[in-house]
């Protein structure tokens, strides 16, 4: 199985990762993603915050 991690975004969905020919339990490969994903929101999320109260 081919997994694809994307972001979508309001301009435009980003590929962050993919993972060709994933073979059985894929899950250790695809949750760090996943966990950096909810990182880099929280992280735009703060910075978007900051910029509006400039």
């Amino acid at each position: 199985m081919d997994v694809t991690a994307h972001l979508g975004l309001n301009t435009m969905d980003v590929i962050l990762a993919t993972w060709p020919n994933l073979h059985g339990d894929w899950s250790t490969t695809v949750h760090p993603t996943v966990y950096e994903t909810l990182a880099l929101h929280a992280a735009l999320r703060v910075a978007t915050k900051a910029l509006a109260t400039v």
